[in-house]
């Protein structure tokens, strides 16, 4: 089953038992493309737009690399519970959190390999970046916080010294703090948020606000230089570069000490601020405002956020918010492009939640549906919105701040049986350039993991309708009209490009562009001279807000009736004898091809031959005969004359003989041939007849009285698959008998319909002494 890791190691599964039935219409992405994923379980994705590659993190210990058509290119292993990803703002590496090695990895998105591993002494699970500063949500010793790992002290004039700060964060709560602490929650997005303490939203006390009794003795004896030890547990470096040197790993140091060197970068934990974290938070950042981090606990009923001001390098409380909107069970966290907003996606309500960041104040929302698990935010700043749903679309488009559908993504089933697809918690991630949405999904069942990419996801789909009369005169004036519709209105002066195709123009004549008035609509007239079906085919090319799309009508234009007739030279025929069919096609109008068929009984039907027909309209070809068969000489038709077919069905015989054995001799009675039989003495008659599943010979048996021949019965012996069939008659003891019998295909009777009934002659017995 593909889970998703959080914080604390707990696995949640990906897909919730629980769908709504109710749903929106979902518009098809036609161009998008899915390919299966390497992994049992999910933790994070990011982007890399240079190199054109995605990165999948997996507590499988390994990182995987994909294309831009969602094919993996590579896995990149020893990467011990891959966790949260961030990207370097150059694109050069990818950092990985790795809380099973409390660490943090770089890798080189160019040679797919490690490069280098920050030991933390923490268990780091979900990142977000701002400058050359990787902050992280840890847990240690049953507790979590938040940390960060500065990559470039020297150029950063508020760099921390490498001894602990004189005063530690501020311990004070907030004005109106809850009542009890945070509670994990199992993931039923239905469980109802802890009704008390209200909700709360304030600003979080600044480090003047602590009481004058918070200790201020710091330990002193911090070591400054980077420790030798090894620890306990010391990372690996996955395939390094040739030319990179990762110096031996410091030994770990307390989760109380609050800055530390390691590998050249600075790493300050503790910096969570007076609200502890019951798990390790997750993280949210964006470049268009590097100043600000924000935070809220995964899985947690009610949900907690905070928003921290890193401007000067540490993390410095700004807002708070305890069970706000009464949401919990939060699935994932991400800023606005902008930065001024922290977007939230939580098991209720049923909608992406949007709070000012400078106050954690509600700013709007972005309605989906049940169950929101998933929430990311383009460089442009449009939001794709993800849910846990069954029967509903599973991602809805957005332009920034506006509750308004751009789009929406339905994913359908997977496997065999197929089973319905939806998106794994936090299965987002946007290509830099807004050209591509990539989504991980998975079955019901949390398998068939799945990497789907989503072209032009910040585009409106379009609808095109065309009307047109049903039926129209050839040669006569009609007018076509039709319609543009999407979710975001078309640009002025849209126009759609119009085709016709018909039989004389089978690849299309443009009719050229018309255009599309502020409604959508358009219209034109056409007079169509070519008869049969005639298709209108509106074609708009789509803009920078719009997908392309087409509609098309076809209309049936009339035409002259053709006469045609088809016949042959027999209605019976022998079995394995030949046809002769005749075709005759009447006056039409260019095309003079006349084509005769064959259908047998059970049989396929079969083209004879196709041809044009002679001066006089004829058309003549023969055709071997096995059973009951029907011909058809059939007329396309042409731009003036309708399509025309007719039909002729003829009977054909089964081919059957009898034999008679057992007579002591042959002779006449009269002038009529007999076998002659001791009165005591059996006569067996054999039948050959051509076989057909579960056919049956009929043996009809007369005896001849007083000048008359009466029936003495009639009975059904089925053929062995030779086509043979043997019965024996009893003598009748008595001398001066005569009889006679036969051997007959019945049509239905004999168990089919595949021929037509076929007998043959009688054979005439006579018994004496």
């Amino acid at each position: 089953m593909l889970t998703r890791h959080v914080a604390g190691g707990t696995a949640l599964s990906v897909l919730l038992a629980t769908a709504s039935l109710l749903g929106v219409a979902a518009e098809p992405a036609a161009a998008d493309s899915a390919a299966t994923l390497p992994i049992t379980s999910y933790s994070d994705m990011v982007v890399d737009g240079a190199h054109r590659r995605v990165f999948i993190s997996t507590t499988d210990n390994k990182v995987v690399v994909a294309d831009y058509n969602g094919k993996t290119v590579a896995q990149i292993t020893s990467e011990p519970g891959a966790a949260g990803l961030v990207l370097s703002a150059d694109s050069s590496t990818v950092y990985v959190a790795l809380p099973k090695a409390d660490a943090i990895s770089a890798i080189d998105t160019a040679t797919l390999r490690e490069t280098a591993r920050y030991p933390l002494g923490v268990a780091p699970r979900h990142l977000a970046m701002t400058r050359h500063t990787i902050w992280f949500g840890y847990a240690a010793d049953g507790s979590a916080d938040l940390g960060s790992l500065d990559l470039d002290p020297e150029t950063d004039p508020t760099t921390p010294p490498t001894t602990p700060p004189t005063t530690p964060p501020p311990t004070t709560p907030p004005t109106t703090p809850p009542t009890d602490a945070p509670t994990p929650t199992p993931t039923d997005p239905e469980s109802t948020p802890t009704p008390t303490p209200t909700d709360t939203t304030a600003p979080s006390p600044s480090p003047s606000d602590t009481p004058s009794d918070t200790p201020t003795d710091t330990p002193t004896d911090t070591p400054t230089d980077t420790p030798t030890d090894s620890p306990s547990d010391p990372p690996v470096t996955t395939s390094p570069a040739p030319d990179a040197t990762t110096p031996a790993p410091p030994a770990p140091f307390a989760a109380d000490t609050p800055t530390r060197t390691t590998n050249g970068a600075v790493v300050t934990l503790g910096q969570g601020g007076p609200h502890t974290w019951s798990t390790a938070p997750m993280l949210a950042s964006s470049p268009g405002n590097p100043d600000v981090v924000a935070a809220g606990t995964p899985v947690q009923s009610p949900m907690e956020l905070q928003v921290y001001d890193v401007s000067s390098g540490h993390a410095e409380p700004q807002a708070y918010r305890w069970n706000a909107n009464n949401a919990g069970n939060m699935q994932d966290i991400a800023l606005s492009a902008d930065g001024k907003q922290v977007l939230v996606a939580s098991g209720a309500p049923y909608f992406q939640q949007a709070y000012r960041t400078s106050d954690l104040a509600d700013d709007g929302r972005y309605t989906t549906d049940a169950y929101p698990n998933a929430v990311a935010v383009a460089p442009d700043g449009t939001i794709a919105a993800g849910i846990d749903g069954a029967y509903e679309p599973d991602v809805y488009i957005f332009r920034p701040r506006s509750d308004h559908r751009v789009r929406t993504y339905d994913f359908g089933v997977v496997g065999n049986p197929g089973t319905a697809s939806a998106l794994v918690a936090g299965g987002l991630a946007w290509a830099p350039d807004s050209s591509r949405l990539f989504a991980v999904t998975a079955d019901v069942y949390g398998q068939h993991p799945t990497l789907r990419v989503l072209t032009d996801p910040t585009k409106s789909v379009t609808a095109v309708t065309v009307s047109a009369p049903s039926t129209a005169k050839r040669a006569t004036k009609i007018t076509v009209s039709g319609k543009l519709t999407a979710t975001t209105a078309f640009p002025a002066g849209a126009k759609v490009t119009v085709t016709r195709t018909d039989l004389t123009s089978p690849k299309g004549t443009v009719l050229g562009a018309k255009s599309v008035a502020a409604n959508g609509t358009f219209s034109f007239t056409d007079t169509p001279t070519t008869g049969g079906g005639v298709t209108y085919t509106a074609t708009y090319a789509g803009d920078a807000t719009h997908t392309a799309g087409s509609g098309k009508r076809v209309v049936q234009v009339s035409r002259l009736a053709t006469a045609a007739s088809v016949k042959t030279n027999r209605a019976t025929y022998a079995y394995g004898s030949t046809a002769t069919v005749t075709g005759h096609l009447g006056k039409t109008g260019k095309s003079r091809v006349l084509s005769i068929w064959a259908q047998p009984a059970g049989g396929q039907k079969k083209l004879v031959k196709s041809a044009k027909v002679n001066a006089a309209g004829d058309l003549k070809v023969t055709y071997r005969l096995s059973r009951n068969t029907t011909f058809w000489a059939s007329f396309a038709g042409d731009a003036v004359s309708a399509p025309k077919s007719v039909t002729r069905s003829v009977g054909t015989q089964v081919s059957v003989s009898l034999a008679v054995s057992g007579n002591y001799r042959k002779g006449k009675v009269g002038s009529t041939s007999y076998y002659w039989f001791h009165k005591k003495k059996s006569a067996l008659f054999t039948t050959h007849m051509t076989y057909a599943n579960g056919r049956s010979q009929r043996l009809d048996l007369q005896v001849y009285y007083k000048g008359r021949w009466y029936s003495s019965g009639s009975e059904y012996f089925r053929l062995a698959i030779t086509g043979t069939s043997r019965v024996g008659l009893a003598g009748p003891g008595e001398s001066g008998i005569r009889a006679r019998v036969r051997a007959v295909y019945v049509k239905g009777s004999s168990g089919d319909r595949l021929n037509t009934t076929t007998s043959t002659g009688w054979k005439y017995l006579y018994y004496t002494n």
